[in-house]
Parts: C-alpha cells; sequence; structure tokens
C-alpha cells in the first residue's frame, strides 16, 4: 500500500486541487485531494500518516469524495460523502464517513473556517486484526491568503483500540 500511496502524494502536488500537511511532536500527515476533471464535486482523496512511535506503524487512506453545493442554508457550509480504504501493518477497513466544512465564516479580515469529518466501518467492513474502525478529525483556521490555510486540529483513529489521538498543526494550499 505504501507503494500505491506515495507515488500518490508526490504526483498530486502537480494535480492536487488541495494539499495539506499536518504535524505534531512524533506525527507527520500529508493529505490530498484531486478533483475528477469532468465533475468538480467528486474528488479523488489520499492521505500518509509516518509515525515515529515506536510501538505504532504508519497509516494510509485513500477514497472518493462526492461533495455538496450547499448545507445548512448557509453558501459557505458544504457537506461531503466519502468512502476510503485504511490500512496500516496489522489492521485495515473500509469507513464511510461524512465531512461538514464551512470556508468563510465570522466578520474578520482574514476569512476563518471550520471542518469536522467523521468516519465509520463496523466489523463486517474492517479486516486482518480490526474488528471495527472510528476516524473522527476536527479543524478550525484562518485564510491568510486566498490559496493557503493555517490550523489547528484534533484527530482520533481507533482500529479496536486507540491507534492516535492527538492535536495538531498545519498548514495547506488550494489550487
Amino acid at each position: 500500500m505504501k507503494r500505491l500511496i506515495l507515488p500518490f502524494l508526490l504526483a498530486s502536488s502537480i494535480f492536487a486541487n488541495e494539499a495539506n500537511l499536518e504535524i505534531t511532536n512524533y506525527t507527520l500527515t500529508a493529505n490530498t485531494k484531486i478533483s475528477i476533471p469532468q465533475n468538480e464535486n467528486f474528488a479523488i482523496r489520499a492521505s500518509y500518516l509516518y509515525n515515529d512511535k515506536s510501538d505504532a506503524h504508519d497509516y494510509y487512506s485513500v477514497g472518493f469524495q462526492a461533495e455538496g453545493e450547499n448545507a445548512l442554508d448557509n453558501y459557505n457550509s458544504k457537506l461531503a460523502i466519502f468512502i476510503d480504504f485504511a490500512h496500516t501493518k496489522d489492521n485495515s477497513a473500509l469507513p464511510i464517513g461524512i465531512t461538514l466544512f464551512n470556508d468563510n465564516f465570522g466578520n474578520t479580515n482574514y476569512p476563518l473556517f471550520a471542518k469536522i469529518e467523521t468516519s465509520y466501518a463496523p466489523a463486517v467492513l474492517s479486516f486482518n486484526e480490526a474488528d471495527k474502525f472510528f476516524r473522527v478529525k476536527a479543524e478550525i483556521g484562518v485564510k491568510p491568503i486566498e490559496n493557503a490555510k493555517l490550523y489547528i486540529g484534533y484527530k482520533k483513529i481507533d482500529f479496536t483500540h486507540n491507534y492516535e489521538s492527538i492535536g495538531y498543526v498545519g498548514v495547506g494550499f488550494i489550487f
């Protein structure tokens, strides 16, 4: 899986619509999203989490996302549904999830944004040693310029037991 995800993340720097880097004391995560050319509401997404802890393995995911035009009667809010394939050395899962994000809220000089994402895979969609899979991610940040963002976030990833639960800082680019 590493052989598929890493080249995809590198190639996506050429074709990506969005690329993010999340940093903690012992993890480094790269995320990318590439819109499908015929329809900008569908995208391919990928993530690679390098984990420097001795008892943890790297985490990979790749999947598809369908994004709505607006949600909650607010033109800045959007809703997306996705399906990913998530994998570590000992666990795999096929979670289905939902994302709610707001690209611009508040009356400030710099646009603020917020995003919350959650996904779940029951036992029937979890493989290897995993009995279930659960992931939640929340971010809030600012866009100092139109095509860049700085943010803080929290993520929790569980494969039967807690894989990762940590706060992070991130930087992202929108192309």
